[in-house]
């Protein structure tokens, strides 16, 4: 029976490879700064339209494999609200929330992100010294449920009339989440104003069960199993004596993780027009899958480079309308890192690009 357990373990790679490899996320940390208050007085509030599709790709941001793959493959849509306020001079709080949608198909998973931060200014800037904080933050992204819901053929077989195939496959109730402190300088270089910033967290990954609905099963016909709590119901143990293979390879869905970043941004206003820059490097290590994929002879993925743009034009003294860009190197992979295991780590390996438009206000 050794010949179902190597279908059913592509099936399960192709699937969730498919599934779990055009999200992003929009980064906050880019424009980390020692002292929001002097950007936005007691407190803020912003909020943006994120969107990527075929007409905004003018710069071919997304790998060509996803727009291949249909015509809305790849398109990402969903919203950010930010606030932010002052409880003393030297003490900053904010938060954030993000709801996104990913279109692969005729699949569109919903995914919530999250996040809340405070910051100590422990160094006021002098002449010769720049100002400096300590920031301490949580984030984290779930998905009640992934869903592929077109038909996926068994290793080598075709999908003929339903049969041989898993017509849908869905991961649920997956979640990540991780703590971080940052430390963050910031210099007035005359018009320019430089932020630097240096980081660590530590943070966990979980994914509930993954479902597969398959017709065409030799013998069984049509069947329906789970793999949860790191083992696979009975109807996929009668399929199979050593289902222990796909066993110890889906056990790396849930995993813990370590990452560390650096990065810096540069900001200039003239006059009504507000510019701004920022770079992060950010790397993960995940404990358990790495060298699952290592023993697969494939290549795990463990840095990200992220570029954002921004133009804003002050609407009032408080009220900024603005545009900001993003590239990244290998997507989301320090953003959300509930998508990344063993069996989707190969779509990491791509570049993907935002565009957001927002409004921000600051309270004097």
């Amino acid at each position: 029976m050794r010949k179902p357990i190597n279908k059913q373990g592509a099936i399960f790679a192709a699937s969730l490879l498919a599934v779990c490899s055009v999200a992003t996320a929009a980064p906050f940390d880019a424009f980390l700064e020692a002292n929001p208050q002097a950007r936005y007085g007691q407190g803020m509030f912003e909020f943006t339209a994120d969107r990527m599709n075929k007409s905004l790709d003018l710069f071919k941001l997304r790998d060509n494999s996803l727009v291949l793959a249909g015509e809305n493959s790849g398109d990402y849509q969903g919203g950010t609200l930010r606030a932010g306020l002052s409880l003393r001079s030297d003490i900053w709080v904010d938060g954030a929330l993000q709801r996104r949608k990913i279109t692969y198909g005729p699949d569109q998973p919903q995914i919530d992100s999250w996040r809340v931060g405070a910051q100590w200014q422990f160094l006021q800037a002098q002449a010769n010294s720049p100002a400096a904080a300590l920031r301490l933050s949580a984030w984290g992204n779930q998905s009640s449920q992934v869903v592929k819901s077109t038909s996926t053929a068994l290793g080598p077989l075709t999908c003929t009339d339903g049969a041989g195939c898993i017509d849908r496959l869905s991961v649920n109730d997956a979640k990540d989440h991780t703590l971080q402190a940052d430390l963050v300088g910031t210099w007035a270089l005359g018009p320019v104003k430089l932020s630097a910033f240096a980081g660590a967290g530590q943070g966990k990954v979980t994914v509930g069960s993954v479902t597969a609905n398959a017709s065409g099963v030799p013998l069984l016909g049509n069947v329906t199993t789970t793999y949860s709590n790191g083992s696979f119901d009975d109807k996929l143990f009668d399929l199979a004596s050593d289902i222990y293979k796909l066993n110890s390879e889906l056990q790396s869905i849930n995993y813990n993780t370590r990452m560390a970043q650096a990065g810096f941004n540069l900001a200039y206003s003239s006059g009504p027009w507000l510019w701004r820059g920022g770079y992060v490097l950010q790397n993960i290590q995940r404990t358990g899958v790495d060298d699952v994929i290592r023993n697969k002879n494939k290549t795990p993925y463990n840095l990200n480079h992220t570029v954002v743009g921004e133009v804003g034009y002050k609407l009032s003294p408080s009220v900024v309308l603005f545009t900001r860009g993003q590239v990244m190197t290998r997507q989301f992979l320090t953003e959300m890192p509930f998508l990344y295991n063993s069996l989707t780590s190969q779509r990491f390996n791509q570049r993907y690009g935002i565009l957001s438009i927002g409004i921000s206000a600051g309270f004097y």
